[in-house]
């Protein structure tokens, strides 16, 4: 468009510039000759004129086609940030929130080819979580520390532009990391931008956008809307974390971290329904810890909260990944073993006692052996009836318990 206005307007000065020409020679066909002297000077005062509202006219449209430029480049950008934030809402996890975004940046980046995107772990090392260009399990084992990433040594919180990333690498990473890249990237970056990703004032990860280009390198305009960008995605992944939590403390026991019993019961009624159905069988085990109220009165509710994490851990350590364990409630624990028979289980709970009493629990200088009853319920061997499951496992746990005192 701009191209057209400007050539328009070049002929319309040339046109110009031949009007005086053309007077001269109507005045000297009329017999009136003023000598060349007046068209030409005339000539060259409307060129100098036309020429400089020209350049005044294409700096106007320059300046309009970068602003319209400007402005679209705000729409889409605008018009991918709604599309992640209307996303959330069905995104399972952070990796595909992670992956949505690296997508939509390499997308509205002009110069960008590829992406990545790092997560620091609780060991402070960078994974990566999400990746546009490049084989993502190549490099997902992969934990880079602080010193081997691009981000900026005087202050990590600041974007930075790296020039030649190979050879960065080269320099700052371990022999192992460096060759693992090279053999993930396919194609030489020339440069790349790092913006770190702040979470309550706290480095959460980093994300890499790399150019390919030569003619690409990356400049501050596109710091600037990557920033912008981060700032965005920062609010989103806070959303994320806030849904996970809270989905988290609707599921699960905030000190055992198990199950707590209003999850347990949804499954246990799901597994129950499914095995009349089906014609399954399970297991219902119910766990008591025997000398929990001793250690309370002796040593305080921290090291008895000690010795249920403990007990929790080791029975998660012990069983199989399709058995679930929740908290019943204060030092009770539930079990649901799948498609085990009653001798299985009660082979299972021995095997995890022997274990926990060769497994003490060090408090305050003092070792302590959680000892613990149990009571069995098969289905359908005892009972059809779920709470009639749930009666016959709570009897037997404290017949056993019993038996225990006695001994």
């Amino acid at each position: 468009m701009i191209k057209n206005v400007t050539q328009k307007n070049l002929l319309s000065c040339v046109l110009s510039i031949f009007i005086p020409f053309i007077i001269y020679s109507f005045f000297k066909l009329s017999g009136m000759d003023f000598g060349l002297l007046y068209p030409t000077t005339t000539a060259l005062l409307i060129g100098i004129f036309c020429f400089h509202k020209l350049k005044t006219i294409n700096q106007l449209l320059n300046n309009m086609f970068n602003e319209n430029r400007e402005i679209q480049k705000y729409n889409e950008i605008k018009d991918v940030m709604l599309q992640i934030s209307n996303s959330i809402v069905h995104i399972k996890n952070m990796n595909e929130l992670l992956q949505l975004f690296v997508n939509s940046t390499v997308q509205i980046l002009d110069k960008a080819d590829t992406a990545s995107v790092l997560i620091k772990n609780d060991e402070g090392l960078f994974e990566f979580k999400a990746a546009v260009g490049f084989d993502l399990s190549k490099v997902s084992k992969i934990k880079l520390s602080i010193d081997e990433t691009f981000l900026n040594r005087s202050d990590y919180r600041k974007s930075t532009i790296i020039e030649n990333p190979s050879l960065f690498n080269h320099k700052t990473m371990t022999k192992s990391h460096y060759n693992l890249l090279k053999d993930a990237y396919t194609s030489n970056i020339t440069s790349t931008i790092c913006t770190p990703i702040i979470i309550d004032e706290e480095l959460y990860g980093i994300i890499n956008v790399n150019s390919l280009n030569k003619e690409h390198i990356f400049n501050e305009e596109d710091v600037v809307v990557m920033e912008y960008l981060i700032g965005q995605l920062a609010v989103a992944i806070k959303n994320v974390l806030l849904f996970e939590k809270t989905l988290f403390l609707s599921r699960y026991d905030g000190l055992t971290k198990v199950y707590h019993r209003h999850y347990f019961d949804e499954l246990f009624s799901n597994i129950y329904h499914r095995a009349q159905r089906y014609n399954e069988q399970f297991c219902l085990c119910i766990v008591d810890l025997n000398n929990l109220k001793h250690m309370n009165d002796l040593y305080g509710h921290l090291a008895g909260d000690m010795a249920i994490k403990h007990f929790a851990n080791i029975l998660k350590k012990n069983i199989r990944t399709s058995d679930i364990l929740g908290r019943f409630g204060g030092d009770e624990f539930i079990l649901i073993f799948l498609n085990a028979t009653d001798e299985q289980v009660k082979n299972k709970m021995e095997s995890i006692s022997n274990i926990i009493n060769h497994t003490p629990l060090t408090f305050d200088e003092h070792d302590f052996y959680v000892q613990f009853s149990y009571g069995i319920a098969a289905y359908p061997k005892d009972t059809h009836n779920k709470k009639e499951l749930l009666k016959i496992a709570d009897t037997r746990m404290y017949q056993n318990k019993a038996r225990k005192k006695n001994m």
